[in-house]
């Protein structure tokens, strides 16, 4: 079984680091630091098809489960991705059960039962519609986890990406409740102040983009640098 399979089913914590672009070599370099699996990101970045396969073969070599998040839910792209053999799929714009049953299918088709046994799927919930037909959704056997989208259900709610109201935080809340009550793995984007809450709301699947943990390191430094240097000469990269 696939390690990263295992840790979802037994609902352990699994990081996982948008790697943001091409850079193959931060491959070893997650791998060596802890990350469960590489997301490459397909939808929000400019990666495409021929780096998507440059960076599964880097995270292939170091060990690193990868992830590809497609640019679109139609399994004619998303086979490309099982045929340059990823590890699994992060599959947006999942509004229906028939969309989950759809890629479950896909991911059979492409590998076979065997190893389609051994392929991660996650189905992104990120619409007013997913919210409606999550009950449905989430009866789909052969999903592995959830990926809840803050931002694009904000967009789909509320006609404002990345809106943190009342009513978009309260719909979050409500996925999150529902997906922990029916035993599902899911998670979505966090920063390191909302852990607590993280872990508090039953998720497991923790997202995060490589530019958070560059910022985090980087404030860090600053941080030492400014305890360490003599009055007068601290560090203003940051400010």
């Amino acid at each position: 079984m696939n390690l990263l399979k295992e840790r979802f089913r037994n609902q352990q914590p699994v990081i996982v680091v948008n790697v943001g672009g091409r850079n193959p070599d931060v491959m070893a370099v997650l791998a060596k630091a802890g990350a469960h699996a590489a997301f490459i990101d397909c939808e929000r970045t400019g990666i495409g098809l021929d780096v998507a396969t440059e960076l599964i073969r880097a995270a292939k070599v170091v060990g690193l489960t990868t992830l590809v998040r497609s640019w679109s839910k139609d399994p004619a792209v998303l086979v490309q991705f099982m045929d340059r053999q990823v590890d699994g799929l992060v599959v947006p714009h999942i509004n229906c059960a028939q969309d989950a049953v759809d890629v479950v299918e896909l991911v059979r088709y492409a590998c076979g039962n065997d190893q389609a046994s051994s392929k991660i799927i996650i189905v992104q919930i990120e619409t007013r519609q997913a919210i409606e037909a999550l009950d449905e959704i989430i009866s789909v056997t052969g999903v592995d986890a959830y990926l809840i989208g803050p931002n694009d259900l904000a967009y789909s709610l509320m006609g404002q990406r990345s809106a943190r109201t009342p009513d978009v935080l309260a719909a979050v809340a409500d996925i999150a409740q529902r997906l922990k009550a029916a035993g599902k793995p899911f998670g979505l984007p966090v920063k390191l102040e909302e852990l607590p809450d993280f872990l508090a709301s039953g998720a497991c699947l923790l997202y995060y983009p490589i530019e958070w943990l560059l910022t985090s390191a980087l404030k860090d430094l600053t941080s030492r640098l400014d305890e360490l240097s003599p009055p007068g000469n601290q560090s203003s990269v940051l400010e």
